[in-house]
């Protein structure tokens, strides 16, 4: 059975002043149906708890209302007249992108409630207010070479049915394309040949700029290009001072040392910002100039995100294909950013979250399963930067100040996070060794060992430093081996 895979594909926008009033027009009319259903389905809940209150029996209370999209969309299509008598102005999509969006919110919800959704608590969805995110999605599944021009340099835009006046139909087809800031011709050929298929384009406002969002489904991912292999298996520790400490240093992405520059994009942005800032203070509310500054300090933040976006990808991209495996810790970023008096990282909060930790991560997960590779997650409590790489031996206290590891048991001194990511280099390997022998090839835990908190002696391979000749050999070759 075929496999497939669901990419996303971004363009940026470049929409006329008309184009992008009838695009604000739409991101608001699908907030209005997200806000309706949320509403309705609000105030359906209330009624039967306080019905519940006050005694009433479980085959009287008020029934339970349907979050389904199917049936919610008549209910909006009955109701439009009063909620929105504006609604001819715009396309339907605009409405049932708010509905579906809305249902999908609800059942995050219903299925976190019940544990059956992984992760994070959901609560119950919020309503959207003005200064929310703009963002309208298309369904278009039938049509697929509908959404791309012939000079793949515009993208389809639906527009409503209006009156067969001369003048809106001329108006209708200078809207009817919006231009790109770069080519689609190469998902454009993808989508012709029936190599891709577009599920849904979800247009957004992001960074003071449009953009258009594909979502495309491959029968098979498009192959990237060559990345020359150098070894079979690398650690990668991930710091604020280093954005991250490789156990092999690679040519034009890191040092001799293995050390990744933290470019620390936001921090230089910061000047500019609070200069932003105070002239945007000083500026009267619903003023032209206001809402320059506004689009300024928007564009900004956007300027920082992507290059960001931009840094990682191409760290991601050389790791995922210069190597088979890829080991990484499994931080939790969420607690090194709460603000504790007693936290080791009290201060450090903004600096971790201008890394991206948790970006990394996530573009190392597809791209190595993209290239057929394998990403290893060390558990969160192994002590990769306070174990001893060279013998083993473990200390009890180790402080960011303290950026020389120096083992008194064997008087290693070596960098700490070099020392980390080596230290990570060679648990990956004894994970490996695991897996193949005991989990038949699949994890059984983020790190394939069920142990609690206590990190045992590394098997499986020598315990002094591994060598440049061992690290030449596949993991599964070396572990063979030994």
């Amino acid at each position: 059975m075929a496999t497939h895979h669901t990419r996303a594909v971004v363009v940026a926008l470049d929409p006329s002043p008309m184009q992008e009033q009838l695009l604000r027009s739409y991101c608001g009319s699908s907030r209005k149906a997200y806000n309706w259903v949320l509403e309705l389905v609000k105030d359906n809940l209330n009624t039967r708890v306080a019905e519940q209150k006050r005694g009433v029996d479980e085959a009287d209370l008020t029934a339970v209302m349907s979050w389904s999209p199917y049936s919610l969309t008549p209910l909006w299509v009955k109701h439009q007249d009063e909620l929105a008598p504006w609604h001819h102005d715009v396309v339907n999509y605009a409405f049932r992108s708010g509905i579906t969006n809305a249902t999908t919110a609800l059942k995050n919800f219903n299925e976190s409630k019940k544990g059956l959704r992984k992760g994070q608590r959901v609560g119950f969805p919020r309503f959207k207010s003005r200064r929310s995110k703009l963002s309208i999605t298309f369904v278009e599944t039938r049509n697929q070479d509908n959404w791309f021009s012939e000079d793949a340099r515009h993208v389809r835009l639906l527009l409503p049915r209006w009156a067969t006046d001369p003048l809106i139909t001329r108006h209708r087809e200078q809207l009817a394309w919006i231009h790109t800031t770069e080519s689609v011709r190469q998902l454009g050929r993808l989508v012709a040949e029936k190599k891709a298929t577009i599920q849904k384009v979800t247009i957004s406002f992001v960074g003071g700029r449009w953009q258009a969002a594909f979502s495309v489904r491959y029968a098979e991912v498009p192959a990237s290009r060559p990345v020359k292999r150098r070894g079979p298996l690398v650690g990668v520790d991930l710091g604020v001072k280093h954005l991250a400490t490789l156990s092999q240093p690679v040519l034009g992405i890191s040092d001799e040392a293995g050390h990744v520059a933290n470019p620390k994009h936001l921090e230089t942005a910061l000047v500019r910002l609070a200069r932003l800032n105070r002239r945007l203070a000083r500026c009267q509310k619903g003023s032209s100039n206001r809402t320059k500054i506004v689009r300024q300090r928007q564009r900004l933040y956007g300027r920082v995100t992507k290059t960001r976006d931009l840094q990682l990808h191409r760290l991601t991209t050389t790791l995922a294909g210069s190597f088979d495996v890829v080991a990484i810790e499994d931080l939790y970023v969420r607690g090194m950013t709460v603000k504790r008096r007693s936290s080791s990282t009290r201060g450090l909060s903004r600096s971790i979250l201008d890394a991206s930790f948790s970006e990394l991560r996530r573009q190392l997960t597809y791209k190595t399963a993209d290239r057929g590779h394998a990403l290893v997650v060390v558990e969160r409590f192994f002590p990769s930067s306070k174990m001893c790489s060279n013998c083993g031996e473990t200390r009890t206290k180790l402080t960011l100040s303290d950026r020389v590891y120096e083992c008194s048991n064997c008087g290693l001194s070596l960098d700490r996070d070099v020392n980390a990511a080596r230290n990570i280099h060679r648990e990956a390997l004894r994970l490996l060794s695991i897996t193949n022998t005991v989990a038949g090839n699949q994890l059984e835990t983020l790190n394939a060992v069920s142990r609690h908190r206590e990190t045992e002696a590394p098997t499986g391979v020598d315990a002094g430093t591994v060598t440049r000749a061992e690290s030449s050999i596949h993991p599964r070759e070396q572990l063979l081996s030994v």
